[in-house]
């Protein structure tokens, strides 16, 4: 082969595989920029920042969880970097809202789970509610496209404790990590 060849070759492998060790390098931080509203009954929050991680659902062989964190602070660019590693520890328990996917190993969505600080639901319990909730969901095991808007009054199911309507926008098209074990 000629320099010119090689050269040539060179550069379509560079751009295929892109560059850096391993062709790993940092996740661009504008990936993690998102606008989501969650809500319960009439108390609402933005939260500007999210990473999503999927895990497999312990005891439940096949099945895994599709977790979107929401964050209210920007994550440094030491957190993005353990992102792309999926090491998630460091911003674990920092975040805002959670909204999970329960996932089948085709990754079509069997129930939707959301949690704020001090408050959780299974939004979505059954097939009919979950294609309610998703207006839009692609998932390619790599990269999730996310639309979803919608409310549901949780039945707290205890004396004394009122029931709660939780609400959610959002629309993201974001990476997912496999988180490290």
């Amino acid at each position: 082969m000629t320099t010119r060849a090689l050269t040539v070759c060179a550069a379509i492998a560079f751009y295929a595989f892109g560059s850096g060790a391993g062709g790993q390098s940092r996740p661009d931080p504008k990936t993690f920029e998102t606008h989501a509203v969650f809500s319960i009954d009439k108390d609402a929050v933005v939260l500007k920042n999210v990473a999503a991680t999927i895990e497999p659902r312990l005891g439940a062989p096949g099945y895994s969880w599709l977790r979107v964190r929401f964050y209210a602070v920007r994550l440094s660019a030491a957190q993005i970097d353990a992102a792309g590693k999926g090491q998630f520890e460091s911003i674990e328990s920092k975040w805002g809202a959670v909204f999970q996917l329960g996932v089948d190993k085709n990754f079509k969505v069997w129930q939707i789970d959301m949690a704020v600080p001090g408050y959780t639901c299974t939004v979505a319990p059954d097939e009919p509610q979950v294609k309610i909730a998703l207006q839009e969901y692609r998932f390619d095991g790599k990269r999730l496209r996310l639309k979803s808007k919608g409310s549901f009054v949780c039945e707290m199911g205890s004396p004394g404790i009122p029931n709660r309507r939780y609400g959610w926008d959002l629309d993201l098209d974001v990476p997912v990590f496999q988180k490290a074990s």
